[in-house]
């Protein structure tokens, strides 16, 4: 029994909806690692704040718990699964142009995907950089005073 070869536009649609789930899916894992790290790295400077001046033993205590706390947010692990989703995401999104691309003439929908995915991907790329900027960038200032 011979298969039909033959790729029909809903065969398509629904890849794509395929993909859309899994960026879907993954994304939101990501976002919830990457703004739970954000958050308590925010937690720990506060932290480091409220105990930053005076050198009674609690407040030594403090600032040497938030040393011991600070080398569990200031590894590469936030930065190496960023560059993982990341370059998933976009092989998704390039497996999901190409599809569109194969469909000939054209759908209309075709260019509300591309519109969709374009601001997708700027919301995506502009939140992972803040988080990891901000994250980073409050983490290195804590080292920095818990020398």
């Amino acid at each position: 029994m011979q298969q039909n070869t033959l790729i029909t536009n809903s065969d398509i649609t629904s890849a794509i909806g395929f993909m859309l789930t899994l960026i879907g899916l993954i994304g939101t894992f990501f976002y919830v690692h990457l703004s739970t790290w954000l958050r308590e790295v925010l937690e720990l400077k506060a932290k480091y704040k409220l105990n930053s001046v005076g050198d009674s033993e609690p407040r030594k205590e403090g600032r040497l718990e938030c040393k011991f706390q600070l080398r569990r947010f200031l590894n590469h692990i936030p930065l190496l699964v960023s560059i993982a989703i990341t370059g998933f995401i976009l092989l998704v999104c390039n497996l999901g142009s190409e599809l569109l691309k194969s469909i000939q003439p054209e759908p209309p929908i075709a260019s509300y995907y591309r519109t969709a995915s374009t601001y997708f991907l700027f919301i995506y790329f502009g939140l992972t950089i803040y988080f990891l900027l901000h994250g980073y960038l409050v983490a290195f200032w804590l080292r920095k005073k818990l020398k």
